[in-house]
């Protein structure tokens, strides 16, 4: 045998590892968490929608009910909405199918709006200026005037 084989080697245990650095790391770890949950709490998701996305909403949601059916849905349009000048009307074309393709060009006046929205039935796509009115925090369809 070998004096290398034969040596053993010493290992110095005595010394004694900080906490601190582990400590540091969960602290920020904490920290960034909790910057989190407050900015959650602060800046809610629902309170980020724009009032563009509103108007689609709203407009995707009137030619969803008025889609397929001869008896259109209420609350998508206003109280007095006349179906004769509505924005999908179509001279006998009850029942017939819509799809929402896009809004473009939303004019804001307080409580009114007008938007440029796109729309499909069938294979041809129509883009009309469509009339809104927030009524009760929520926008709906109306005639225009």
């Amino acid at each position: 045998m070998s004096d290398v084989e034969e040596q053993q080697v010493r290992i110095d245990q005595t010394d004694k590892r900080a906490m601190w650095p582990f400590l540091t790391a969960a602290s920020l770890i904490l920290l960034v968490i909790l910057g989190i949950l407050i900015a959650a709490l602060v800046s809610p998701a629902e309170k980020n929608v724009t009032d563009s996305d509103r108007l689609s909403l709203a407009a995707r949601g009137f030619i969803q009910s008025r889609s397929g059916t001869d008896t259109p849905k209420a609350g998508a349009a206003c109280p007095d909405f006349d179906e004769n000048r509505s924005p999908l009307h179509v001279p006998g074309g009850t029942g017939k199918t819509f799809e929402f393709e896009g809004l473009t060009d939303p004019a804001l006046d307080g409580d009114k709006a007008t938007a440029q929205v796109t729309f499909r039935t069938g294979d041809r796509e129509d883009t009309t200026t469509w009339h809104f009115t927030k009524n009760a925090g929520t926008w709906l369809v109306c005639n225009s005037g």
